[in-house]
């Protein structure tokens, strides 16, 4: 685990030529569950190490499962990674989270795309709907379930999503699709590789859909909501256009450069509602167009200095423009990264590593939603890693000791250490555990922003009262100390295990408490303030399962499994709990050389979260789903798919906005698609 190889890039180019060539002959049932389990992974270190010695939570989802399954997005890839909560709340919106804490406004996930960080500093979180790319481009996906935060940073609390596109080598000649259903109505993408030079590589890419809208049923409101929101449209129809490329270069056998970029524009419509002085509902509802868009640009320089040392420089610039009805908010980020991985004595695998993070934004306020502060804001982010690989027993035990430490503009010095021991008990047998530290910093709605939340219906006795919801400087980063054992078992060469159990102890999470009362605008309304502040605290536990069963070339069996509990204080001032258990069992079935199935069913036990008022909690009762997919290669070159999404059981809500969005429910879909190498 210790090794650095320096290939030259005649080998390494015909290497990735070649695997590319054999990936389109092959697909995963073809491999064998030892090549499975020694899939080389790089979000658990930062550093190449086979997936069986990762001493961590982790879960690969392939680019040959995401073909099987027929996702179209990135949050559909997810939906059955165990201890991840993926949830649709309308035709663009997800919820996606890792062991609790939930909701549109999720924030203690860090995702990543090819190193890029996806972040809105309105919130510290992401907007998925506008996190896309070409699924047939993804390489894998990497999810790590637990603490990351002592190489990844703040934000990286209960996990992290690694998305990683293939090199451009792997992505010559021509590909394009083509598909149409009902949800999804039409989408269609074209990408082109090209070998620029015997050292450099290429492709560009564009791709587009339109998704009809999920269906809205006035159950799902409180009843003194339903004739208020009966007048708008809920019309939650997507329409998203995205384009981009990449280049790899080998400029030396030891050095070698990657440029990306990509460009977005969206058009989404939705139903919204916010706090109204008007009786009876006290809320104003509204139907509007959303529109938003964005350009990214990625540069990563990596030299070799010996068989033992390397390093690599990293810079990208993202910028995004949101502007919906609530707010609009423009935001340019400039992010460079440096680290160093070296070989010291026998033992001592280093990395280290400095960053810098400057991050613009610009928020135009309305009535609603105002800054406490400038309208514009500037943060930094300056942090240092270093982590050190100490091999305890040659090939069998080995303790990893990593800190980040970080400064920023709302608490200033952050410290985050972490443990991991790894104990390769044999060829069978892996044991793991880790002890982790991590925060999660404050973002702008909690610093300097006030929201009218919601309105207090007048009574006999008192006036209609305004609460708002106001960040302070004061406000501190949530904490968490998570305790994490794994184990991995292979009893024979086509059964393996993956199992984590964890304790995670939460303290500062946000609360707010009340502030002061303004009466002069009495006896019209009064304005009540509350504060944002760290109160609560509380924990959770639970376990994990994953089981893949390869029973022969033909058939694959996979089942997943989560269990948690939840305890946490006081009234839920975010979604802190998760469902207690999630089940999903995949089958992937090749009935034919040219034809292949898959198929899995989900179970998602129910959910307590903040309803739509922003006031009072609400359960989301269990659900189930199927999914089918049938994918026919008539040629080496041409594939025909057709898939069936969330079949057989009704219509259902799998999740609610904590404010805002009108809650719209999920149920069976179709589409097919063609696709063609070229």
């Amino acid at each position: 685990m210790l090794k650095l190889h320096v290939i030259p890039y005649s080998a390494l180019f015909t290497l990735l030529v070649s695997s590319s060539a054999l990936a389109e002959e092959a697909n995963s049932l073809d491999l064998s569950l030892q090549e499975l389990m020694n899939v080389e992974v790089t979000s658990v270190s930062k550093q190449k190490q086979p997936l069986s010695n990762s001493p961590a939570a982790i879960y690969v989802i392939t680019n040959e499962a995401i073909r099987h399954s027929g996702a179209t997005s990135i949050p559909q890839a997810l939906r059955d990674v165990p201890g991840l909560h993926v949830a649709q709340m309308d035709s663009q919106k997800w919820a996606v989270s890792s062991r609790g804490f939930n909701g549109r406004y999720n924030n203690k996930l860090l995702v990543m795309i090819d190193g890029r960080t996806l972040y809105s500093p309105a919130f510290s979180g992401v907007y998925w709907e506008v996190q896309d790319v070409l699924m047939a481009d993804v390489e894998r996906i990497e999810v790590i379930r637990g603490p990351s935060a002592a190489l990844w940073g703040a934000n990286a609390v209960n996990g992290v999503i690694n998305i990683i596109t293939k090199h451009s080598a792997d992505t010559l000649d021509g590909y394009a699709e083509i598909g149409a259903g009902d949800y999804e109505q039409a989408f269609a993408g074209l990408r082109y590789g090209t070998q620029l030079s015997d050292s450099a590589t290429s492709r560009v890419y564009i791709k587009a859909n339109s998704r009809d809208s999920l269906e809205h049923q006035s159950q799902d409101l409180e009843s003194n909501l339903v004739e208020s929101a009966a007048s708008v449209s809920k019309d939650n129809s997507w329409n998203h256009l995205q384009m981009g490329g990449r280049l790899d270069a080998q400029l030396e056998a030891d050095t070698s450069l990657t440029i990306s970029s990509d460009f977005y524009t969206t058009k989404m419509e939705q139903a919204s509602n916010i706090a109204s002085v008007e009786a009876p509902a006290y809320r104003d509802f509204y139907d509007e167009e959303l529109k938003s868009e964005g350009v990214n640009l990625l540069v990563k320089y990596t030299k070799a200095l010996s068989a033992t040392s390397e390093y690599s420089l990293q810079s990208y610039f993202d910028y995004t423009n949101r502007d919906e009805q609530l707010y609009q908010l423009k935001t340019n980020t400039f992010d460079v990264d440096f680290q160093h991985q070296f070989i010291m004595g026998n033992d001592h695998n280093i990395l280290w590593g400095l960053g810098y993070r400057f991050i613009e934004d610009d928020l135009h306020s309305t009535s609603i939603l105002t800054s406490t502060e400038s309208p514009s804001t500037n943060t930094q982010l300056w942090s240092a890693f270093i982590s050190d690989e100490l091999t305890l027993i040659d090939d069998k035990l080995w303790l990893t000791v990593a800190s980040r430490f970080e400064h920023n503009d709302y608490t200033g010095f952050e410290f985050q250490p972490n443990i991991r021991l790894m104990w390769q008990i044999d060829n069978q047998n892996n044991l793991w555990t880790s002890i982790a530290r991590a925060v999660r910093t404050p973002s702008r709605v909690e610093n300097n922003i006030s929201v009218n939340a919601l309105n207090i219906a007048p009574t006999q006795s008192s006036p209609l009262v305004k609460v708002l919801v106001i960040g302070s400087d004061d406000y501190q980063s949530e904490e968490i100390t998570s305790y994490e054992v794994g184990y991995r078992f292979m009893p024979i060469k086509t059964l393996s295990f993956d199992t984590a159990i964890f304790y995670n102890q939460y303290d500062k999470l946000r609360s707010v408490s009340e502030g002061t009362t303004d009466f002069s605008t009495y006896p019209d309304y009064v304005t009540q303030s509350t504060v944002f502040e760290n109160q609560y605290d509380g924990y959770n536990y639970g376990a994990e399962l994953s089981a893949l069963w390869a029973i022969n070339e033909q058939l694959q069996l996979r089942a997943n499994y989560s269990y948690i509990h939840n305890e946490f204080d006081g009234v839920l001032a975010q979604n802190t709990k998760a469902p207690g258990h999630m089940v999903s069992s995949i089958i992937d079935w090749k009935l034919h050389k040219t034809l292949d199935v898959n198929l899995v069913w989900r179970f998602i036990d129910n959910t307590e979260l903040i309803s739509g008022n922003g006031s009072t909690t609400k359960t989301i009762e269990s659900y189930q789903g199927v999914d089918v997919a049938i994918n026919w290669a008539m040629s080496p070159n041409v594939m025909l798919s057709a898939y069936g999404k969330n079949l057989f059981y009704p219509a259902h809500l799998e999740y609610e906005a904590e404010s805002i969005l009108l809650p719209y429910r999920v149920g069976p879909s179709y589409f097919v698609k063609a696709s063609v190498n070229f």
